[in-house]
């Protein structure tokens, strides 16, 4: 198995319950990281509001403000994303925003534009909110029902006065993924009724029967060597290298993350997303000696 690695932040906060409205501050980030990106352009937006220790995967994690401050930058890219769903933790230090995003070139033809979903989540520090993580998969253009349909749900909270941690949710999510059960099983086991899952390629996944269904035809082939876990009040995210065996495509490796709520005394994952790493891996030739 190897190496195994795991780490857990859990960020405290005075308990409080928290209304619809406490998740305008988020709101708020969001559309001040957009305005940035409008006016001032990718790298300019990304290093204002990455925090200092923040992950984005291209497509191996890194450190996000090392990436961006590396790449130069390109007064022609126009990201634009439009954000479908938001949530907060009862603490209200931890949130995420979900939703579609597109890329095109000033002044180029539509069909060179590209489209995709992300996921950015953000914690706040001294009041105020910073991305800590930045995800994304890309597919084809779909039509508007498909990726751009905001989620309606009434949201609840659990300022989890317990102190329940998602960690043996979230291992035996790992485990149950591994086994004969598959990573359906899994999802039948951990997933919420309202779960939404991001491939690469494919239009969102709503709805824990349609997330079983599609992923049957998955199995974990490998134990993650690493898993990353940050949790606060009934909010918590995991991250990790993952490896499946595709029963439609073969073997596939990239990364997982996956968003939990604490609901009715159990964690359930309401958000997943498996963005591929490409096989790096050079094709070898073998030439035939002649026989004499």
């Amino acid at each position: 198995m190897g190496r195994f690695f795991i780490a857990v932040l859990i960020l405290l906060a005075p308990a409080s319950g928290l209304s619809q409205s406490d998740l305008q501050p988020l709101i708020n980030v969001q559309s001040q990281f957009d305005k940035a990106v409008a006016e001032h352009g990718m790298k300019s937006a990304f290093l204002q509001f990455l925090g200092e220790d923040a992950v984005v995967f291209q497509p191996h994690p890194i450190n996000g403000r090392k990436y961006w401050s590396s790449r130069d930058a390109d007064p022609t890219a126009q990201l634009v994303r439009t954000t479908t769903y938001s949530d907060i933790s009862a603490s209200g230090l931890l949130g995420y925003t979900t939703g579609n995003w597109r890329l095109y070139r000033k002044g180029k033809d539509e069909a060179e534009a590209r489209f995709g979903q992300y996921v950015t989540i953000w914690e706040r520090k001294a009041g105020k909110f910073q991305a800590v993580l930045d995800i994304a998969v890309s597919h084809e253009k779909m039509p508007f029902y498909q990726t751009n349909s905001p989620v309606r749900k009434k949201q609840t909270r659990d300022i989890n006065k317990r102190g329940w941690s998602p960690a043996d949710a979230s291992m035996n999510f790992l485990r149950a993924g591994m086994s004969s059960e598959r990573l359906g099983g899994a999802y039948k086991k951990f997933a919420a009724d309202d779960v939404r899952l991001l491939r690469d390629g494919q239009p969102p996944i709503i709805g824990k029967k349609h997330a079983v269904e599609e992923m049957n035809y998955y199995v974990s082939i490998l134990f993650p060597t690493k898993v990353v876990s940050f949790q606060s009040a009934d909010m918590a995210y995991t991250w990790n290298d993952c490896s499946f065996d595709n029963s439609k495509e073969g073997a596939v490796q990239g990364n997982c993350l996956h968003i939990w709520k604490l609901r009715k005394k159990k964690w359930w994952i309401v958000l997943g997303v498996f963005a591929p790493v490409p096989n790096e891996t050079k094709p070898e030739f073998t030439i035939k000696k002649k026989r004499d």
